[in-house]
């Protein structure tokens, strides 16, 4: 049965399992306040009445969305439940969502991966790729890396863990105006990851060389779980100049020393950037971003031009 619950009857039942910091009812309400929705906790109960699957949802104008793609959605399942009850369990509950909701959105994690519910129920489900390394095995390169990484420490490098964030910020930034972000979007983000910092969410990590920030990345890591996510980074150089596996290898080793045990390097899609972190001999990982639209699940192409004009109008006027 799907049922929503309190801020507080969530953190009572997320605190007996083991979840990410993205089930985190202070981070979710973080979120939630810098992109303006309406922040909802459901829960799944079994026959028993026991807790079984979770996810909280960023509402607006009767839509489930995904914020932003700087993390994944929150969901979780108890370790214990079985293939098919989860199936079974989630199908029932995204059918009650439907009647509730016009667009529903989810960027699921690495660790859900039976989306069979979600095709059950007409979502659409497409594919991305991440690499999950364990720090443990930092220094466990391809030739290649490992080649690039030996050059990198003849080069006058200094790595520097959690400083400098206005000055990382200026370069990460610079990046998003490279994409074609707008200046609203980009002032929006300073805040967004500026916020993040405060809370103590993301780190950065950054390489100097004569006093000049050449290349850096911010991190969410969770402590709970010991789990990271390189969620971007910036290099002023390019890759051959070793700058980057420079980089990687100080974050892993850092990583290491604070008892985080995975870094997720956070998407793998592109090929010449998956070549690069392909290197560096992690766990390729796959993981999902499920939607469902009611204007879609019928052949009416007017209902199709409607649904993409929604879909600006949620993501770009806030």
């Amino acid at each position: 049965m799907l049922k929503e619950v309190t801020k507080f009857e969530w953190n009572e039942i997320v605190k007996n399992q083991v979840v990410s910091i993205f089930n985190d009812s202070e981070y979710l309400e973080l979120i939630s306040r810098m992109h303006k929705t309406e922040l909802k906790f459901w829960v799944i109960y079994n026959q028993k009445n026991k807790p079984i699957i979770g996810f909280a949802t960023h509402i607006r104008r009767r839509s489930i969305i995904v914020p932003d793609h700087f993390g994944y959605s929150s969901f979780w399942k108890d370790t214990n439940l079985g293939g098919f009850s989860f199936f079974d369990y989630l199908d029932k509950a995204l059918n009650d969502l439907k009647k509730m909701f016009n667009l529903i959105e989810f960027r699921l994690p690495p660790d859900i991966m039976d989306i069979r519910a979600f095709n059950h129920n007409g979502f659409t489900c497409s594919t991305n790729f991440t690499y999950l390394n364990q720090t443990a095995e930092a220094g466990n390169y391809r030739n290649d890396i490992l080649k690039k990484l030996k050059s990198s420490y003849k080069e006058s490098f200094t790595f520097l863990y959690n400083e400098n964030y206005e000055e990382v910020l200026r370069q990460q930034l610079n990046d998003f105006k490279y994409f074609g972000y707008s200046k609203s979007k980009i002032d929006f983000y300073r805040t967004y990851f500026q916020k993040l910092i405060d809370y103590d969410i993301m780190k950065s990590f950054c390489v100097y060389k004569n006093n000049e920030l050449i290349a850096s990345a911010l991190v969410i890591i969770d402590f709970d779980i010991k789990i990271a996510y390189n969620i971007l980074l910036s290099s002023s150089k390019t890759y051959s100049s070793g700058v980057s596996v420079f980089l990687y290898d100080n974050i892993m080793k850092k990583l290491k020393e604070l008892s985080i045990e995975t870094i997720d390097l956070y998407g793998a899609n592109m090929k010449t950037i998956a070549n690069f972190k392909s290197g560096f001999n992690g766990e390729l990982k796959l993981s999902f971003k499920t939607s469902y639209d009611k204007l879609l699940n019928g052949n009416n192409k007017i209902l199709s031009i409607m649904y993409q004009i929604r879909r600006y109008i949620l993501y770009n006027v806030l």
